[in-house]
């Protein structure tokens, strides 16, 4: 990828996956005063492409982290100079969390105009703080117009990617991130009560915490939106984005090049629709009762076993797949599986 489509993908990431924070030291300092200091990361669950893709990009280490759960994610977070070159790298092509990020640029800004020991640095540190916290918990929306201190850069946390300037790539780019944190493929399985056989069918599918600038912009892709009320008790409600079938395909290919973490979960939709393109091989034939006069025999195309064994195939390995146990099931060689998926898909090597 370019350096630019890189930056726009993990823009997406941290709007799905990343946190942007400011840290703040319990122990007293030799002025008297609480140290406040400012940290980006992401984590996914182990191994973490992404994640070592963003430690590269911005000099941290991709580190293992043990939930209570027992699932092991994969973490990296980087702070202070680093962090401030990051957020400045990253905060064009943020959607979402682009308010945190000018928060934290606010920091060095406040740190520089202030004398150091001034109850102004530190109230303006905390008012930081806690605008953060806000935006985290979704309970204010106007957190920047509401700070003690000057505003960053009015509106253009507003700003979308036709004002940016974003090219097709960056779109795409900034697509795959969101799709490798808050994004599906999956292969949704129907049993209908007369059918010969299951009826097998893809999706892709975003959904992130309502607003959302990145969900909204999947709709380059056309497919509709639609909000999810929460059920549980101060649950927040999800907008959702979803593409299906022949109208996915065309999304795939173009998200299959920048994809990182769910590049195979892309690949075997793709192999779906392929096995799928070649048409049903098998025939059936039933009698068709008729009150005037005898039963007329009827015909009908439909798939083989063998075409719904290989559906079924693909099906399971993908259930492996979100259950990061690939070992579960048998697939085809995986060279084999991405030749014939990037050839129906016109994909270079």
């Amino acid at each position: 990828m370019h350096p630019d489509d890189v930056l726009a993908y993990l823009a997406g990431l941290m709007d799905g996956d990343g946190y942007f924070k400011v840290t703040r030291s319990y122990r007293w300092g030799r002025t008297g005063n609480r140290y406040y200091g400012i940290t980006i990361g992401v984590q996914q669950l182990w191994p973490g492409e992404a994640v070592r893709l963003f430690a590269v990009t911005f000099g941290g280490e991709a580190k293992p982290w043990v939930l209570p759960s027992g699932r092991t994610i994969a973490r990296c977070e980087i702070h202070t100079r680093k962090a401030s070159s990051a957020v400045r790298r990253l905060l064009p092509y943020l959607l979402v969390k682009k308010e945190q990020a000018l928060l934290l640029l606010e920091v060095a800004r406040l740190r520089q105009r202030t004398p150091h020991r001034s109850s102004e640095r530190s109230d303006g540190l905390e008012a930081i703080r806690r605008a953060i916290l806000s935006l985290h918990e979704s309970s204010s929306r106007n957190a920047l117009g509401r700070l003690p201190i000057t505003q960053c850069a009015p509106g253009y946390e507003r700003l979308g990617p036709a004002e940016l300037g974003w090219t097709r790539n960056q779109i795409i780019a900034y697509l795959a991130g969101t799709m490798d944190s808050d994004g599906s493929f999956r292969v949704e399985k129907r049993q209908v009560r007369g059918m010969l056989a299951p009826h097998y069918r893809i999706c892709i599918r975003c959904a992130q915490v309502i607003p959302s600038r990145a969900v909204e912009l999947a709709k380059t892709f056309g497919g509709h939106l639609a909000v999810r009320q929460g059920k549980r008790p101060h649950s927040r409600n999800l907008v959702s984005w979803s593409l299906h079938d022949r109208t996915a395909v065309s999304a795939i290919v173009a998200l299959l090049p920048f994809l990182v973490v769910k590049e195979a979960e892309a690949l075997l939709l793709l192999e779906l629709r392929r096995l799928k393109a070649q048409g049903k091989k098998g025939l059936t034939e039933w009698k068709h009762a008729n009150r005037w006069r005898d039963s007329v025999k009827m015909r009908k195309r439909c798939y083989t076993a063998e075409q719904v064994t290989a559906f079924e195939r693909i099906h399971r390995a993908l259930q492996a797949l979100h259950l990061a146990a690939p070992d579960s099931c048998r697939l085809p060689p995986a060279a084999a599986l991405t030749e014939n998926s990037r050839k129906s898909a016109h994909l270079p090597h």
